[in-house]
């Protein structure tokens, strides 16, 4: 993952709800062209912020069960400010829906309170279609899970309640 977009998960309940941060650094690499006199997090980055934490929602809520989350469709996307080196983001994905194998995602991205992206985003759980006897798709699971505990270590986990 060359850019990753975030830098901590403050608060998850696995397969619900994922809440992260993301602080934009000033000697990240793309900000040298988006703009060298008014330097700001592109848009397609801020919205893999929104995927990137829909993913690990969704991959988490299912114990890492699918080695891919493919991203299928981004509907009703809306840019609201814009983020500057040393702002952070506060980034959330929801899930509200799952239905034929997909899974609808409410995700949005906000600083100081104001939203700076919001998105619908259409994610689909799946498997990589080799054969079982290559193992691939356990050995992606696994390096999926370690990724995850690499990149996030311990996160504070909210316990769902059934009712």
């Amino acid at each position: 993952m060359k850019y990753r977009q975030l830098d901590r998960i403050v608060s998850l309940t696995p397969g619900k709800r994922l809440v992260a941060e993301r602080t934009l650094r000033a000697d990240e690499e793309y900000l040298r062209d988006h703009f060298p006199r008014f330097p700001v997090m592109p848009g397609v980055m801020m919205l893999e912020a929104l995927h990137q934490a829909a993913v690990w929602m969704v991959r988490t809520g299912e114990d890492f069960a699918h080695p891919l989350v493919l991203l299928r469709e981004v509907r009703n996307v809306k840019f609201g400010d814009f983020l500057s080196p040393g702002q952070t983001l506060l980034v959330t994905a929801e899930r509200i829906k799952e239905s034929e194998g997909r899974v609808t995602v409410k995700a949005a991205a906000e600083k100081d309170g104001r939203v700076t992206v919001s998105a619908r985003l259409i994610l689909e759980p799946s498997g990589s279609n080799e054969p079982p006897e290559l193992g691939t798709d356990e050995d992606v699971k696994q390096r999926v899970r370690t990724q995850f505990i690499e990149l996030f270590g311990d996160v504070p986990v909210t316990a769902t309640q059934t009712t």
